[in-house]
């Protein structure tokens, strides 16, 4: 699609610019044949020998781009496009302050789930032993993510974070980069919000965690210059986001959205 959006836009730029050499040659023409109207009413009184004169000079012939000249200017349209193209297609590098991906699906899903009929139920309704398996899902699921295994991500996130993890594993590799999280410790949780929706059970809680937090290069070995892209391998960062959790049928919590905490 963006080769397609990229030829299209070349063939405009041509078009335009085949279409702009007419009216440029229209204005130099009308440029010489009319120099000015003030030059025009200054002579009006001429004699007739000097208006017989001036019929009989040759006119002078334009000068044109030929079709050189128009080939010339059409390919320096089409390589200022390209380089156009080139940069604002240019992925840029994830956002370091939000560790998986852009954060958007998580706030598609929060907004999927608020949008639900559902009920409201009380923040005590989740035990200890929910608390624990929401911990050890940050554990699993970062560990899954920075080995870049969606098999093993798939048994802790629902269908739909499986595909967005899939696209911005993708688009980390399209970039010769792997993200990488490890040795995460949960410093605090708070449970924001618990419902039932369609029978299901879902429940938000605020994670305050850390971790070594960064990005490598897929073309280089580590302690090679430039093995490490962006972050630091060796310290590390604080984060804070919101997971929602959904309980299976079996009694099981996966991870079903995540934002990023503002």
């Amino acid at each position: 699609m963006n080769i397609i959006r990229f030829m299209l836009s070349c063939v405009m730029v041509a078009g335009l610019g085949i279409a702009a050499l007419p009216i440029a040659e229209a204005q130099q023409g009308s440029a010489t044949d009319y120099p000015s109207f003030q030059v025009a009413t200054s002579e009006v009184q001429t004699t007739d020998a000097e208006t017989t004169e001036r019929k009989s000079a040759p006119a002078r012939p334009r000068e044109d781009l030929g079709p050189g000249g128009v080939l010339l200017l059409l390919a320096v349209l089409i390589a200022a496009t390209l380089f156009y193209f080139l940069k604002i297609q240019r992925p840029s590098l994830p956002d370091f302050s939000e560790p998986i991906g852009q954060g958007s699906s998580g706030k598609r899903e929060l907004s999927r789930h608020s949008s639900e009929d559902r009920q409201s139920l009380s923040i005590d309704s989740i035990t200890s032993a929910d608390k624990a398996a929401f911990q050890q899902l940050l554990t699993d699921v970062y560990r899954a993510w920075s080995k870049a295994d969606l098999q093993e991500l798939r048994q802790f996130v629902t269908p739909d974070m499986l595909n967005y993890f899939s696209a911005a594993l993708a688009d980390n590799t399209s970039q010769d980069l792997r993200h990488q999280v490890e040795d995460v410790v949960l410093g605090r949780a708070e449970i924001v919000e618990v419902w039932v929706a369609q029978e299901t059970r879902h429940a938000s809680a605020k994670l305050w965690w850390s971790a070594r937090n960064y990005y490598v290069s897929l073309t280089k070995q580590p302690g090679d210059s430039g093995y490490v892209v962006k972050g630091s391998e060796k310290k590390s960062t604080e984060s804070t986001e919101t997971w929602t959790f959904t309980q299976s049928s079996e009694g099981t919590w996966v991870l079903s959205a995540i934002q990023q905490a503002r």
